[in-house]
Protein backbone atom coordinates (compact mmCIF):
# COMPACT_ATOMS: atom_id res chain seq x y z
CA UNK A 1 0.00 0.00 0.00
CA UNK A 2 1.30 3.38 -0.87
CA UNK A 3 1.07 7.17 0.11
CA UNK A 4 -1.36 7.55 -2.10
CA UNK A 5 -3.99 5.18 -1.15
CA UNK A 6 -3.34 5.40 2.94
CA UNK A 7 -4.74 9.31 1.76
CA UNK A 8 -7.54 7.89 0.16
CA UNK A 9 -8.51 5.52 2.92
CA UNK A 10 -7.95 8.28 5.34
CA UNK A 11 -10.36 10.91 3.12
CA UNK A 12 -13.03 7.92 2.37
CA UNK A 13 -13.29 7.84 6.06
CA UNK A 14 -13.74 11.09 7.07
CA UNK A 15 -16.40 11.36 4.17
CA UNK A 16 -18.27 8.39 5.95
CA UNK A 17 -18.22 10.05 9.17
CA UNK A 18 -19.61 13.38 7.72
CA UNK A 19 -22.08 11.66 5.77
CA UNK A 20 -22.99 9.85 9.37
CA UNK A 21 -23.64 12.78 10.73
CA UNK A 22 -25.81 14.35 8.71
CA UNK A 23 -28.23 10.97 8.55
CA UNK A 24 -28.18 11.15 12.36
CA UNK A 25 -29.17 14.90 11.94
CA UNK A 26 -31.79 14.21 9.49
CA UNK A 27 -33.09 11.37 11.43
CA UNK A 28 -33.35 13.46 14.54
CA UNK A 29 -34.88 16.23 13.06
CA UNK A 30 -37.44 13.97 10.81
CA UNK A 31 -38.27 12.32 14.10
CA UNK A 32 -40.24 15.59 15.19
CA UNK A 33 -40.66 18.46 12.41
CA UNK A 34 -41.38 20.68 15.82
CA UNK A 35 -38.02 21.89 17.36
CA UNK A 36 -37.06 21.01 20.87
CA UNK A 37 -36.96 23.84 23.36
CA UNK A 38 -34.55 21.48 25.42
CA UNK A 39 -31.63 19.56 23.66
CA UNK A 40 -32.56 16.50 24.16
CA UNK A 41 -29.60 14.81 24.64
CA UNK A 42 -28.43 17.57 27.66
CA UNK A 43 -31.46 19.63 28.56
CA UNK A 44 -29.96 23.18 27.60
CA UNK A 45 -32.00 25.19 26.35
CA UNK A 46 -31.79 25.55 22.60
CA UNK A 47 -31.87 29.18 21.64
CA UNK A 48 -34.46 30.58 19.42
CA UNK A 49 -32.45 31.57 16.61
CA UNK A 50 -31.36 27.99 16.36
CA UNK A 51 -34.40 26.53 16.46
CA UNK A 52 -36.27 29.08 13.88
CA UNK A 53 -32.71 28.39 11.47
CA UNK A 54 -33.19 24.65 11.66
CA UNK A 55 -36.66 23.39 11.94
CA UNK A 56 -37.07 20.25 14.16
CA UNK A 57 -33.77 20.35 15.57
CA UNK A 58 -33.33 18.27 19.01
CA UNK A 59 -29.70 18.89 19.82
CA UNK A 60 -28.03 22.13 21.19
CA UNK A 61 -24.86 23.13 19.29
CA UNK A 62 -22.62 22.10 22.11
CA UNK A 63 -24.30 18.03 21.75
CA UNK A 64 -24.60 18.41 17.27
CA UNK A 65 -21.01 19.32 17.48
CA UNK A 66 -20.86 16.23 19.78
CA UNK A 67 -22.53 14.21 17.16
CA UNK A 68 -20.37 14.98 14.68
CA UNK A 69 -17.29 14.12 16.09
CA UNK A 70 -18.26 11.02 17.13
CA UNK A 71 -20.11 9.97 13.52
CA UNK A 72 -16.86 10.88 12.18
CA UNK A 73 -14.72 8.72 14.44
CA UNK A 74 -17.01 5.73 13.98
CA UNK A 75 -18.16 5.94 17.43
Amino acid sequence: MDVIDIANERAQRELDGLLAARRQMARLEAENATAAAECVECGETIPEARRRALPGVRLCIHCAEAAERRARMGV
